[in-house]
């Protein structure tokens, strides 16, 4: 039930924000660093017209829209739960699309995940994965399938990748470093799937729920339960899947 729209008193701050990718456009590859920084993007009702929405008949809003004087919905606020804090942004470019998502999932107060769209189509994600407010975990994806074709991730949180996971098909091809060089070590490279399996085992683990790999690979810390990060991180494990995240019924919302 749309119950409100008016202009927001406090002053304009850009809620368009920063259209480029937040800190890993540039990273070079394999040993380059990565920027681990949530940053939140404003989406603020200052000067701009805001249409308020109360889903749940409860008397609060539940979603706001954000539009400049054009007409043009620059960002939105979500309060999914219904616990008067948001859990998610949207933000939209000029032509109406979505251009990227932030989401809460738990009561930090601070995004877990941060989506990129490009043409409305989902292109990268930054995922908080072990709930240190920092970035660990970047999924790419092909525009035009929307399929995963790539994953970095940080296991040690020192702002370096040391993994490396290429999507094939049923295949994924995983490379490691484990000398913190910033190359992945041949010797290192694990196979899941795809009916080469080259990790002396992994495919028929990953089959029954356990993708252990050698002891000497690095290990992130334990996954949270809100992220689904896959199977439990045991000593020498690698995790098949970071996503999608698992909201939990009760939490506080995402900082503005």
């Amino acid at each position: 039930m749309l119950f409100s729209v008016g202009v927001g008193a406090m002053g304009a701050a850009g809620c368009s924000g920063d259209s480029k990718e937040s800190g890993v456009a540039n990273a070079k590859m394999p040993g380059g660093s990565r920027s681990e920084t949530l940053a939140h993007e404003a989406c603020d009702e200052g000067g701009n017209r805001v249409e308020s929405m109360d889903a749940n008949g409860d008397g609060k809003a539940d979603i706001k829209r954000i539009y400049d004087k054009g007409g043009h919905e620059l960002c939105r606020i979500s309060d999914l739960n219904h616990d008067g804090k948001p859990d998610m942004y949207e933000y939209y470019d000029a032509s109406g699309q979505l251009r990227r998502r932030e989401s809460d999932f738990d009561d930090s107060g601070v995004v877990d995940l941060i989506e990129h769209y490009e043409g409305g189509k989902l292109v990268r994600k930054e995922l908080d994965t072990t709930g240190q407010h920092r970035i660990d975990t970047w999924d790419f994806f092909d525009p035009a399938t929307g399929k995963r074709t790539r994953r970095e991730r940080d296991t040690t949180n020192d702002g370096r990748v040391d993994q490396w996971w290429a999507y094939e098909g049923d295949k994924i091809t995983i490379q490691m470093d484990k000398n913190g060089d910033g190359v992945p070590e041949p010797e290192s490279t694990v196979v899941i799937g795809g009916g080469d399996a080259k990790d002396g085992g992994a495919s028929a683990a990953v089959a029954s729920g356990d993708a252990s790999v050698p002891s000497s690979a690095p290990v992130a810390p334990p996954p949270r339960a809100d992220l689904d990060a896959g199977p439990s991180q045991a000593p020498g494990s690698v995790p098949v899947d970071a996503g999608p995240p698992k909201r939990k019924e009760n939490r506080g919302g995402a900082k503005k």
